[in-house]
């Protein structure tokens, strides 16, 4: 027997606003190529290095890229091949899956 819960929840908008914030985020991700680049510039800037520096680093591992690469990689408008992010981990000395934690800062639509 199902039993019925009443409960003072009212949302904060209505079903059309949720729907177009949906289709809003969908958007956003589907303009993005990646989403490391915004752990790339944090750890990159933690460590006081500069884009050219880890072009330079990654180059000695093999990987074609520079500057403009990493700056692309970071502003999310490149992918990033996973060859790229593990040689980014080990530069940056940061987990891969570290790379791809979110935070809510692209994932989050509100």
């Amino acid at each position: 027997m199902n039993k019925i819960v009443e409960t003072n929840y009212t949302p904060k908008c209505s079903r059309r606003e949720h729907y177009l914030g949906v289709f809003s985020l969908i958007i956003q991700l589907m303009q993005r190529k990646n989403i490391v680049g915004l752990r790339v510039r944090k750890a990159r800037k933690e460590l006081k290095i500069t884009q050219m520096e880890l072009a330079a680093q990654m180059q000695l591992l093999d990987i074609t890229i520079d500057r403009s690469g990493v700056a692309k990689i970071e502003g999310g408008l490149r992918p990033v091949s996973d060859i790229e992010i593990a040689a980014i981990s080990r530069i940056l000395n940061v987990s891969i899956p570290w790379l791809f934690e979110d935070n809510g800062q692209i994932l989050n639509h509100s």
